[in-house]
């Protein structure tokens, strides 16, 4: 089991994370959902007030829109959005019906920078609210395609700690086969997913490597309806390799 140097700001971590679950929240549910005394759920929502990181509207608190500078100093100043993120709306433009996303990795899971054209439920899966961040990374395309770029011990620690919990039914949660589809992404170029993420939908994805290390993967993602053949017979593949070959060049190229 994990140890926490300082448990309370774990604790306060997981009255954030109960707040984005279930958004305005009362004290005694928080209580309840982390099985905690209410006096101190109280005294954590009020020191997250008091520094301007939750909102009391009556007694039942809120995320505060200060997360949002966290967010997006985080994001602008990441080297993958900064030198990608021309390239991911240009790679949106040419594929209409279709969204994308810019993926990077930290602490061993995705988390997403951009995701062009992704609509609040408005796809025919139906799908509510935000965009899926913080995955791990076997269970989607670009997590894949970070994945095997990964050395051998990177993978096997984080498929022992992990243990590939499923997302979906189609989520790969054995290790044999996992390990195979890593083999054929690094043969391939490119990362696959058919409703591992999300039911219902598609996507492929392309590593984005450069100095020989992998920093991240570009991806088009749309309803499987939407795709007229296998991503590689398509041509979608080698489109989006393309594009995380131009991002891979920004990298190498662009001064620090």
């Amino acid at each position: 089991m994990t140890r926490y140097p300082v448990a309370a700001v774990k604790l306060s971590h997981d009255i954030v994370e109960t707040l984005v679950e279930r958004g305005p929240t009362g004290v005694t549910a928080v209580a309840e959902a982390l099985d905690v005394p209410k006096s101190t759920a109280h005294d954590h929502l009020r020191t997250l007030e008091a520094v301007g990181y939750v909102v009391n509207e009556s007694g039942t608190y809120r995320l505060g829109t200060k997360f949002l500078h966290l967010g997006e100093t985080a994001r602008n100043s990441h080297e993958l959005f900064v030198n990608g993120r021309e390239e991911a709306h240009a790679l949106f433009e040419d594929t209409e019906g279709k969204y994308v996303q810019l993926v990077t990795e930290e602490n061993d899971r995705c988390g997403v920078l951009l995701a062009a054209g992704w609509r609040q439920g408005g796809h025919t899966t139906g799908t509510p609210g935000a965009y899926p961040s913080d995955l791990h990374l076997h269970t989607n395309a670009p997590g894949k395609a970070i994945l095997a770029y990964k050395d051998a011990d990177t993978v096997e620690r984080l498929v022992s700690e992990t243990g590939l919990p499923p997302r979906t039914p189609n989520t790969i949660t054995d290790e044999e086969r996992l390990l195979a589809e890593l083999e054929t992404i690094r043969d391939d170029g490119y990362a696959v997913d058919e409703g591992e993420l999300i039911a219902g939908m598609t996507g492929v994805a392309a590593p984005v490597v450069a100095d020989e290390r992998v920093r991240g993967a570009i991806a088009v993602y749309g309803p499987s309806g939407a795709f007229e053949a296998t991503p590689g017979s398509s041509g979608l593949a080698e489109t989006v390799r393309q594009s995380a070959r131009t991002i891979e060049a920004n990298l190498i190229f662009t001064p620090e």
